[in-house]
C-alpha cells in the first residue's frame, strides 16, 4: 500500500481522510521496522510522528526533533510536513477541515480511547470511521521470553500482583487489563528478545481482584499466553474491568463497551525505582561510564579515517565487555559536523559520513544491562574547534548545569523545571526544540513516564525521589554542528528538608577543550570540577596506565 493507493480509496469510499499513527497495538512503544506504517508509507524513520492523508495530500506531523530528519527522509512533493513546535493536529484540522461534516477513518488498533474520545468531542459533527479489517501492526517474529531475576528487579512479580490487586479492590473492579508492555513486563517480571534495544514482554495482562493473571501474547514462547482475538470472549466473563484509557487501543471498548477508564498505576510504581534497582542502576553506569571513557580515550587518537558507523561499532565492542550488558539501550546516534544538527540522526552503513578534523562530533547511546539502562550523550572536538562551537557548548554547559543543580519542592512537575536549562541559552538568543529531559526505566524503556521535563509537558506527573532521567540541552546549527551534553541523574531528597534534587549517575568526561571558562561562573567551575573529580575517582580502577593517563588530562581542573 502506498499513499495514492490510500488516497484513490478515500475517494471511493467519500472520506476526508485516515489517520496513521506510528505504532502498533501497543501504544507508544518502540517498534520494529516491519510493523511501521509511517515508515513504509513516507520513508520517515523516526520515533515519533503522525501521518494524515487527504484526497489530495498527504501530512507528516513531527515534533522539534525530528524537523530537519523528516525533510531529508520524504518526498516532498507526496508528503508536506507540519511542525508541531508550532501546531497541535488539532488545531491543524481545525482550520483545514472545512465542513463540519466529513468522514474520517482511522484504525483502532492503533489509536487509544483516550485520543479518540478527545478527537470526537473537539469535532461533533465529524464522522470518525473505524477502518473494516483493523491491523494490529504486530510483526510475525518470534521472541523468546525470560526471567528478570529478583536480585535484579528487588521485588517479586507475586509482591507486585500482591499490591495491584489492592488497587484494583480500592477502585471496586474485578479485574483490570493493563494494556502497556512496560507495565507487564515489570509486574511479571518478564522481558523478551522481541525488539532490538528494548526488552519488553510484548503483551496484555488481566489481573483480577484475587490476583489471577491472564495474559495475551502472539508470536513468543509464552506457553500459557492467549491469543488477542480471545480478548472479547474473555472479557466478557467478568462484571467490571478497568483499563487506562491513555494507552487502551479504541477497539477494546468495542470488545467491552463498559470499559471503565482506570489510570495504570503500574506506570509510576515502576518509575519509583526501589533500593535493589537504584544500586543495580548505579553500578550500570559505573560500568557503562568506564566503556565509554575507554571509547573517547581511543577515539582521540584513531578517528582518522573512520566512519560514524565504524565508530559506533566500536563503542559497542567496548560496552559489550563489561559485566551484565545485554544490548544498546537505542540505535547509537553517532553524528560528524553537521549530521550533528540533526537531532536524531542515524547513519546507516552505505551512507556514514567520515569524521574530519576540526570538526564536532555528537554521540548520543546507551545501553541495557541486566541491573540497569543507560543514556548518555558527549559532544567532542575532534582537531581544534571553532570560537563558535567553543562558546556554544559552553552555553549548553551552562544550561546542564542550571538545571542539575536544582533543589525544588515536592511535586514540581518538570514542565516547571524546563525553563532552568533553558535561561543560559536564551540570554543569547539561543534554545532548542526539544524537551530537556526524560525518565528513564530499569532494563526497560530508555523513555519512561510519567514524569517528564518539557515545557510542552504541562500535564505530565511531579518528579518523585527515587525517579530517573536524562538533563540533556542542546544547540543545533543546521548545516554545520550539533551540540548536546546528556546525563542521567536520579531524584533524590535533599538533606535536612522536604526539598529534590538531583543525584548524577553517568560518569564520562566532558571535552574540556569545548569549554571557556571565562563565560562560567565560580559555582559552575566548582560543580564541573567536582563532576569530573568524581568521574576520575570511580572510574580510574578500569582503566589501563595509557587510558589513565587521558582520563586524568579530560578530567583536570578548571
Amino acid at each position: 500500500m502506498d499513499i495514492k493507493s490510500i488516497q484513490k480509496e478515500l475517494k471511493e469510499n467519500n472520506l476526508f481522510g485516515e489517520i496513521f499513527t506510528l505504532g502498533n497495538l501497543f501504544l507508544e512503544e518502540d517498534i520494529l521496522e516491519e510493523e511501521n506504517q509511517i515508515l513504509e508509507l513516507t520513508g520517515f524513520s523516526g520515533s515519533y510522528a503522525l501521518l494524515f492523508i487527504t484526497q489530495k495530500k498527504a501530512y507528516l506531523f513531527v515534533d522539534g526533533r525530528y524537523e530537519l530528519q523528516a525533510k531529508k527522509e520524504t518526498d516532498r512533493r507526496l508528503v508536506e510536513i507540519v511542525k508541531l513546535s508550532e501546531i497541535c493536529f488539532t488545531d491543524w484540522l481545525k482550520q483545514n477541515l472545512g465542513k463540519p461534516n466529513r468522514r474520517i477513518a482511522y484504525n483502532p488498533w492503533l489509536i487509544s480511547i483516550d485520543t479518540l474520545n478527545k478527537l470526537q468531542t473537539a469535532f461533533p459533527q465529524t464522522e470518525f470511521i473505524p477502518t473494516p479489517k483493523p491491523d494490529m501492526r504486530l510483526s510475525p517474529k518470534k521472541a523468546k521470553i525470560f526471567s528478570h531475576a529478583k536480585k535484579f528487579s528487588g521485588l517479586t512479580s507475586t509482591d507486585k500482583i500482591t499490591a495491584l490487586t489492592r488497587y484494583i479492590k480500592n477502585k471496586k473492579l474485578n479485574a483490570v487489563l493493563i494494556t502497556s508492555a512496560a507495565s507487564v513486563s515489570w509486574l511479571l517480571n518478564l522481558r523478551s528478545d522481541a525488539l532490538p534495544y528494548t526488552p519488553l514482554f510484548r503483551a496484555y495482562a488481566l489481573i483480577t481482584e484475587k490476583g489471577q493473571c491472564t495474559i495475551f501474547a502472539e508470536n513468543t514462547d509464552c506457553k500459557n499466553a492467549l491469543p488477542f482475538k480471545a480478548l472479547p470472549e474473555t472479557l466478557a466473563k467478568y462484571a467490571s474491568i478497568g483499563a487506562d484509557f491513555c494507552t487502551t487501543p479504541a477497539i477494546i471498548k468495542d470488545f467491552y463497551p463498559t470499559l471503565t477508564n482506570t489510570p495504570d498505576n503500574i506506570i509510576e510504581e515502576k518509575s519509583i525505582k526501589n533500593k535493589t534497582e537504584l544500586k543495580g542502576c548505579e553500578n550500570a553506569h559505573i560500568r557503562d561510564g568506564a566503556a565509554l571513557s575507554k571509547f573517547l580515550c581511543w577515539l582521540a587518537k584513531n578517528y582518522a579515517g573512520k566512519t560514524e558507523t565504524d565508530v559506533a561499532a566500536k563503542l559497542l565492542s567496548f560496552r559489550k565487555k563489561e559485566l551484565n550488558f545485554y544490548s544498546e539501550s537505542f540505535a547509537t546516534i553517532a553524528a560528524s559536523g553537521a549530521n550533528g544538527a540533526i537531532v536524531h540522526y542515524h547513519a546507516s552503513k552505505e551512507k556514514a559520513a567520515t569524521l574530519k578534523k576540526n570538526t564536532l562530533f555528537l554521540l548520543d547511546s546507551g545501553a541495557q544491562y541486566l541491573d540497569g539502562t543507560t543514556d548518555v550523550t558527549r559532544t567532542v572536538a575532534l582537531g581544534t574547534p571553532t570560537p563558535d562551537m567553543i562558546e556554544k557548548n559552553t552555553l549548553v554547559l551552562k544550561a546542564h548545569i542550571a538545571l542539575a543543580s536544582a533543589v525544588f519542592p515536592e511535586n514540581t512537575r518538570g514542565s516547571e523545571l524546563d525553563i532552568l536549562a533553558r535561561l543560559p541559552l536564551l540570554k543569547y538568543n539561543l534554545d532548542y526544540k526539544h524537551g530537556t529531559g526524560h525518565g528513564v526505566g530499569c532494563f526497560s524503556n530508555v523513555h519512561e513516564g510519567p514524569a517528564r521535563i518539557s515545557l510542552t509537558a504541562k500535564n505530565a506527573a511531579p518528579l518523585k525521589a527515587g525517579q530517573i532521567t536524562s538533563i540533556e540541552p542542546g544547540f543545533y546549527k543546521e548545516n554545520a554542528f550539533g551540540i548536546r551534553i546528556e546525563n542521567l541523574y536520579r531524584v533524590a531528597k535533599a538533606p535536612k528538608s522536604n526539598l529534590l534534587k538531583f543525584e548524577v549517575l553517568t560518569l564520562a568526561p566532558i571535552d574540556l577543550t569545548l569549554i571557556n571558562k571565562y563565560l562560567l561562573s565560580q559555582d559552575e567551575i566548582n560543580w564541573l570540577n567536582s563532576y569530573h573529580a568524581k568521574v576520575l575517582s570511580t572510574l580510574k580502577k578500569y582503566m589501563t596506565k595509557q587510558e589513565l593517563d587521558w582520563l586524568k588530562k579530560a578530567c583536570a581542573p578548571l
